[in-house]
């Protein structure tokens, strides 16, 4: 098949999106299919792997540059004649589009409490237009599968945006289970001594590049109030740093919490810690939640976000009710912490397990099938 993927940025340095997108493309080319990548921009050291077809944005603004990127790369998907279009993103022209960003009109209702603050952001240009353009690229007849990663997101398309249940798949996300995996842990005590803390100081891990969005400030919180007061936070990713050092200085942990920026080589550091933190607000499905189990490491996230499909409370992490439940945090952080040797051993293999029912090639397998059952439908057509 010639397959057109259409991502914003074909990258593997910024963040799990962009991972899946060059590894999807990867395992399609491996699997014979002809694979070409339309988007904004592609790393250097990947443009020969593909064919990259550029589309160029009105950037004036936020809301003019998603609108004119849906538009135009939906053109060229059009004028290109491919046998099956997918989106990981919003666009048009498209055979199947992957939820892959946050349901914007569900993102509102949760990430703003109060109601008339939530009301008066329907009216800010950038959230309008992409709901409209949600509403409208899901309900267009052209668009044959939606594909959501959780149930969530299955449940809020039908709710939110009335697509018909017939156009919607739910294909989970896949992990590499060779570049992560249990044996990740055995470099803790190297990475321990790179990052300066001590064997049996408890070390919490985040990674995501939105600190706000994704819960990092009442992580912060949940750190000062928790009993282990030895405990220490790394942050990984490229977020607004100074900002959050100086919340932490503030709450009086700015010496327990080290920001080490992005990291190509995370999975090190999954394997050194010892509670994966990702309170996000809402999620489609954060690649990184699988990826930490993958290493053996439990998750704690919250139920408003699609990776709670597959965390089990006390089994291979935990659960909490949103974003701001610092509480619920401590709470949990605290037992996590307080659990024997023999106990987080058992929950470690429980994530083992847990990641070995989402491979990547699953995944691949199951989008695969569904182009070639859209294909069909278009020859029927």
């Amino acid at each position: 098949m010639r397959i057109a993927l259409i991502k914003r940025r074909y990258s593997l340095k910024i963040g799990g999106s962009e991972r899946y997108c060059v590894t999807l493309a990867r395992n399609l080319r491996a699997a014979g299919h002809d694979v070409a990548v339309i988007g904004e921009s592609i790393d250097e050291e990947l443009s020969g792997e593909v064919t990259f077809l550029p589309v160029s944005t009105n950037k004036l603004t936020s809301w003019t540059r998603n609108r004119s990127f849906a538009k135009n790369a939906g053109k060229i998907a059009q004028a290109g004649r491919f046998d099956i279009v997918y989106a990981l993103g919003r666009a048009f022209g498209v055979d199947c589009v992957r939820v892959t960003e946050r349901l914007q009109s569900h993102w509102l209702d949760v990430y703003y409490r109060h109601p008339l603050n939530r009301l008066l952001q329907r009216f800010n240009p950038r959230h309008r237009t992409l709901i409209d353009l949600e509403r409208t690229i899901y309900n267009l007849p052209e668009t044959r599968r939606i594909v959501t990663q959780s149930q969530l997101d299955r449940k809020l398309l039908l709710e939110s945006y009335g697509v018909p249940e017939s156009k919607i798949r739910t294909i989970y996300n896949g992990v590499d289970t060779q570049a992560f995996c249990p044996t990740m842990r055995q470099l803790s005590p190297f990475v321990r001594r790179e990052l300066g803390v001590p064997e049996g100081v408890p070390l919490l891990v985040f990674a995501s590049m939105d600190f706000e969005g994704k819960g990092l400030r009442s992580i912060l919180k949940a750190l000062a109030a928790t009993r282990h007061r030895t405990a220490r936070l790394l942050v990984l990713g490229n977020g607004p740093i100074r900002k959050f050092q100086g919340v932490a200085g503030e709450l009086g942990v700015g010496e327990r919490v080290l920001f080490a920026g992005r990291r190509s080589d995370i999975a090190r550091y999954y394997g050194s810690g010892d509670l994966f933190l990702l309170p996000t607000a809402y999620e489609p499905f954060p690649n990184v939640n699988l990826e930490s189990m993958a290493c053996g490491l439990p998750v704690m996230t919250t139920s408003t976000a699609g990776g709670a499909d597959v965390v089990k409370t006390g089994e291979n992490g935990y659960l909490i009710s949103d974003v701001h439940a610092v509480d619920e945090m401590i709470a949990a952080i605290d037992t996590h912490l307080g659990l024997s040797e023999t106990d987080r051993q058992r929950m470690s293999e429980a994530c083992w397990a847990t990641a070995l029912q989402f491979p990547i090639e699953r995944n691949v397998q199951q989008t695969l099938s569904m182009f070639e059952e859209v294909v069909r439908e278009k020859r029927a057509a």
